[in-house]
């Protein structure tokens, strides 16, 4: 168990940005594509979701590409303000989004001498557990990745290589019995620069923001860069510290 927990917490910080010092000293002012925050889009969507229970895709596997692409508007209508803030945010620090959220995979702790966990891992369909089939029929998962100790640490991750908004996948996995437990954030530890989204009616914010110092304990220090938008119109709010 603690060999995994390091061997995770490694994998973590290799794979994930944090500002630091020299980030703010020395960011560079490289082009940027624009097609490439249509992922944030999808996971500041899917983190709205994740907040309201009440939200109409909450229960919704399938994912609202049409707001979605509202999304991917409000950034790009920041993105095409001509004023530094603006370069600061995209060109500088090139802030995305933290990628917490599993929207191709789904963790699972399972009952791991069941039968259907044991032809599941061992890539045997069917697995003998018709729900279990279903599931990964419907939702194309495609293939298993397992604890660095299991079966004495007794996860697993299903993958597919659809997007989906997995909150109501788990529930459905969840009905198995062999299934004792799901998890949509397998893998994210520490702070470091990432976009926020709140909208209403009347107007959306975003806030980019990066993070420095300790980041993989939290972030000691932080600056922020808020925007909003209202009728598909940007205006930069304010910067500011803690």
């Amino acid at each position: 168990m603690r060999l995994f927990c390091l061997a995770l917490l490694f994998i973590l910080i290799k794979g994930c940005h944090f500002g630091n010092a020299d980030d703010i000293k020395n960011g560079s002012s490289n082009s940027v594509d624009i097609e490439s925050y249509r992922t944030d889009a999808i996971q500041l969507y899917q983190q709205e979701i994740i907040n309201n229970p009440n939200h109409p895709n909450y229960s919704e596997p399938i994912l609202n590409h049409e707001e979605i692409d509202r999304v991917f508007e409000l950034i790009n209508a920041v993105y095409e303000l001509d004023i530094p803030e603006r370069d600061t945010v995209f060109a500088v620090y090139e802030i995305h989004t933290r990628c917490c959220i599993m929207m191709n995979g789904l963790s699972l702790k399972v009952q791991t001498d069941a039968p259907e966990v044991q032809n599941m891992v061992n890539g045997v369909t069917p697995t003998g557990n018709a729900l279990l089939d279903s599931l990964l029929n419907i939702y194309a998962f495609d293939s298993v990745k397992l604890a660095y100790s299991y079966p004495e640490f007794p996860w697993l991750t299903l993958y597919t290589q659809e997007i989906w908004n997995m909150i109501p996948i788990a529930h459905e996995f969840e009905q198995i019995d062999a299934v004792l437990l799901s998890d949509l954030y397998p893998g994210c530890v520490g702070d470091g620069n990432t976009i926020t989204m709140e909208r209403n009616n009347d107007f959306a914010k975003l806030t980019f923001s990066i993070g420095w110092g300790d980041c993989p304990a939290g972030c000691i220090n932080h600056r922020y860069w808020e925007f909003r938008v209202i009728g598909g119109a940007a205006e930069f709010i304010q910067a500011y510290e803690n």
